[in-house]
This record gives structure tokens, C-alpha cells and sequence, in this order.
């Protein structure tokens, strides 16, 4: 299951980007499959777009040939796709374009947001002062040193989730806004709302709203 799921992982990047397999036209050639190059270009990307853990282990030489193969049999499925011309459907082309949009507010929130906010040992400590009744109830009896590395992540993400409200409510001010919500319930009508209280803001690991 697990390999499957990696699987899906480099099929969506490479249903997303037509351009797959066509990275470093001058890079070393690892393999060909029915006459398309598979690059050392290729395998960096590939490489590059995968969750960190899956990084470290594909960066050991030995599970590379792993990689190979998992790239040739994704090039091979790739382009039974091509022939079926699944890329033309609607509904496919409906499915990219919502995952090319989630893509690109991930990266503007990323360039915005993740990239501009970094956080001290200073407020790492301050963070855990005042939190710390609660942080000792799942510390169990751990000192602060000890987990510090976590505790720098966790405040780390509240500190960038707090600065995403306020970066996304500074944008909503900006924008021209309008709403029919009487047609969400048109039997019963909707009481409007303050753009404050449309949704809960935050953000995921990934860079994803959350609300």
C-alpha cells in the first residue's frame, strides 16, 4: 500500500506537468522506455518533489535502481494513457486544473508565508512557558531541552498560521467581495456574515489552507 501510495505521488506530478520526462535534455541518459528518455534529470526532480522521508531513501544509492524501476513502470502506464488519449477527457482535464489551482495556492502561500516566517530560541522558550502545563501532560516528565526540536516546529507552525490569518484577512480587505447566500438555503434565507467568520483559517505542513 505504501508503495502505491508513492506511486500515485509521482503519476499526479507527471500528470500535472506535461513536461515529465523531458527534464535536462543534455542530462545523462539512465534509461529509455519505447524510445522516450528517462534522465538523471528526471530522477533530481522526482527526487526533489518527494515527501522527505522518501528522499532520504531513494538518496541512497542502493534503493536508486528502485527508483529507476518505479519510473519506468509509471513512463510505461504514462503513455498507455497518451494512447487512450485519457488526457482529453473533461472530467480529467476538471480533476488537473483543481489540482494545478491547489498547487499554485500552496506555492503563493509558501513564497508569502512559510519562506518569510522563521522563529528564535527565544520564542521557542517563551512558547513553552506559556504552555508549559499543557505541554507537560504529553511531555511525560521530558525537559525542555529534550524536546525542544519538536516544540521549535509546533511554534513554528503556530507562529506562521497566525501570520496567514492576518496576511489572507489584509487580502480580503483588498478584494471586491460579493455574496448571494440567500441561494446556499433560498427557503430560509442565510443571516450575512463578516468575511472574518467565512472560514477558520490556517495552514498544513504542506503549505494547505485548512479552512
Amino acid at each position: 500500500m505504501k508503495g502505491l501510495r508513492f506511486f500515485g505521488l509521482v503519476m499526479g506530478a507527471c500528470v500535472i506537468f506535461s513536461g515529465c520526462g523531458q527534464q535536462g535534455n543534455s542530462s545523462p541518459v539512465i534509461a529509455t522506455v519505447n524510445g522516450e528518455k528517462i534522465t538523471a534529470a528526471d530522477m533530481d526532480k522526482q527526487m526533489e518533489e518527494m515527501p522527505p522521508a522518501y528522499r532520504e531513501m531513494f538518496a541512497d544509492p542502493a534503493n536508486k535502481e528502485k527508483l529507476l524501476t518505479r519510473l519506468i513502470k509509471e513512463r510505461i502506464l504514462l503513455q498507455e494513457a497518451k494512447k487512450a488519449k485519457i488526457g482529453q477527457r473533461p472530467d480529467i482535464l476538471e480533476k488537473i486544473k483543481a489540482m494545478n489551482n491547489q498547487l499554485m495556492v500552496q506555492e503563493i502561500i509558501k513564497l508569502n508565508v512559510l519562506e518569510k516566517t522563521t522563529i528564535s530560541d527565544k520564542e521557542v522558550a517563551d512558547y513553552y512557558k506559556a504552555n508549559e502545563e499543557k505541554i507537560q501532560q504529553y511531555a511525560q516528565g521530558k525537559s525542555f531541552n529534550e524536546i525542544k526540536g519538536q516544540l521549535k516546529e509546533i511554534a513554528l507552525q503556530d507562529k506562521q498560521n497566525s501570520y496567514f490569518e492576518k496576511w489572507v484577512e489584509g487580502l480580503e480587505k483588498q478584494a471586491k467581495i460579493t455574496k448571494n447566500l440567500e441561494l446556499l438555503n433560498p427557503k430560509k434565507g442565510i443571516a450575512p456574515q463578516s468575511n472574518k467568520n467565512n472560514f477558520k483559517k490556517g495552514i498544513s505542513r504542506n503549505g494547505t489552507p485548512t479552512g
